[in-house]
């Protein structure tokens, strides 16, 4: 972290300040771990950190920030948001960064093109990015805080359930460049519409350009016009890039062949042409590298960095990773679903050998449009799959849509007992995909267990 004075954030902040001023080495919202360290008093939930502030001062912070009346008998500071103040810190130490900074959203996809980016940035120069999901109010300060001053690229995620998530979190990211991956149905129940997902997502580019940075989004999409129309000032200036397969792309996406261990496209970068293997399943993972080396073409980097930074890039634990284990094949993609993503997958699984069954728990946050989606979810994998097996009350829908064929459980232990007497006389090839609040892992690892054994 980059040090700074504490009188610094509080007058960002607007707080005050009781007792002494001092340098701040360190931050901590964990009242365990918080020796030398500003003790930041978070609300949560389950947990209020206000009521840590005596434990955190005895395991040796040096200050706290409060928005509670708390005795504290070491420097503090009184605000009227924690987690605001919690930003502002990571926003002194963001100005004292000198490295570029990108950020990005969408609605699915994100962490990949994250990955994909900090994989391309990292072999120019030292980068920090978000480590795992960490994408909201919380999570992008405290990457924040992990600027050195010797940093030299940033990848900051920015994730979004309702109107305004992304407009406070950019406020401490400013970054440079900021990319919207796609607008999709995911968070439907938080942001109410399709119209209001575009309008949170374009939050992002709303920061961007108010600072004279750079924006991208993906032109082939069906927002792309209105994009063009909303920001024509920007792209009259050529501040507004895209990716994608049209012909008008900045980064444009051609030649896709896929097979079940890689890609291989071609990205048309700066006028040349760049062949690309990506160690990855899963086609639309050719849209997320295009997006990726968007970004990182926008950051500085040249076109044969980001051929190599995508050569050495590889799916991640739970999303689209692939293993044979010899009566069945299984495609473990447990750890997250919005709906397009879920689409992509049951067409992944269509590549596949042997009986092919999309194993599909619900998928959350998608407010009136529930019922429809998993509709549709049912209706999309008939084309492309041979069995499906559902659990949680909402898939019960794809399970009516689907057809013969098509079957729903109490739970993931049925499920797992069911899918593995498929393997009596056949081979078999498993998708797992359902929200990270459906527990799909459960299934992964019911699957993975047994073919272990075998």
């Amino acid at each position: 972290m980059i040090d700074f004075k504490l009188s610094e954030a509080v007058e960002l902040a607007q707080a005050s300040l009781f007792g002494s001023d001092m340098v701040i080495h360190s931050v901590s919202t964990d009242s365990r771990n918080c020796k030398g360290a500003l003790f930041i008093a978070l609300a949560g939930d389950k947990f209020d950190g206000h009521d840590f502030i005596a434990k955190a001062i005895e395991n040796g912070a040096c200050a706290i920030a409060l928005s509670k009346d708390v005795p504290c008998n070491i420097p503090y500071v009184k605000c009227n948001d924690t987690l605001r103040f919690l930003g502002i810190c990571s926003l002194c130490v963001r100005r004292k960064c000198k490295g570029f900074v990108v950020s990005l959203t969408g609605s699915c996809g994100k962490t990949t093109v994250k990955e994909y980016t900090s994989k391309i940035l990292s072999l120019c120069g030292k980068t920090v990015a978000t480590f795992g999901n960490y994408n909201n109010d919380v999570g992008v300060p405290l990457t924040l805080l992990n600027l050195t001053l010797d940093t030299d690229y940033a990848v900051i995620e920015q994730g979004a359930s309702h109107p305004q998530d992304i407009a406070r979190t950019s406020e401490f990211v400013e970054a440079q460049v900021a990319l919207i991956n796609n607008v999709g149905g995911a968070h439907l129940e938080g942001f109410g519409s399709y119209e209001g997902i575009y309008k949170g997502k374009s939050e992002i580019l709303d920061s961007v350009f108010s600072r004279g940075g750079v924006g991208i989004v993906c032109a082939d999409s069906p927002w792309f016009d209105r994009w063009c129309q909303d920001y024509k000032k920007e792209l009259i200036e050529g501040r507004l890039l895209s990716f994608g397969e049209s012909e008008n792309a900045t980064v444009r996406l051609s030649n896709l062949k896929v097979s079940l261990d890689h890609l291989e496209f071609t990205l048309r970068i700066d006028n040349k042409d760049y062949p690309i293997i990506l160690n990855v399943i899963g086609e639309h993972n050719a849209l997320n590298a295009a997006a990726a080396a968007t970004l990182a073409f926008a950051a500085g980097a040249k076109g044969e960095k980001i051929q190599e930074g995508l050569n050495l890039s590889s799916n991640f634990k739970g999303r689209l990773n692939i293993k044979d284990y010899g009566n069945f094949t299984l495609i473990d993609d447990a750890y997250n679903a919005s709906f397009n993503a879920v689409l992509s997958a049951a067409k992944t699984l269509s590549l596949c050998k042997g009986h092919r069954v999309m194993i599909f728990g619900d998928m959350g946050e998608l407010g009136d449009e529930s019922i429809n989606l998993h509709k549709q979810v049912g209706e999309y994998a008939k084309i492309y799959v041979d069995e499906l097996l559902c659990v949680g009350p909402l898939s019960s829908y794809s399970v009516k849509a689907f057809g013969s064929n098509a079957h729903h459980f109490n739970c993931h232990e049925d499920l797992v007992k069911y899918a593995v007497g498929l393997l009596q006389g056949q081979y078999c090839s498993f998708l797992v995909k359902g929200s990270h609040s459906m527990h799909m892992q459960t299934v992964s690892d019911g699957l993975i267990i047994h073919g272990e054994r075998e």
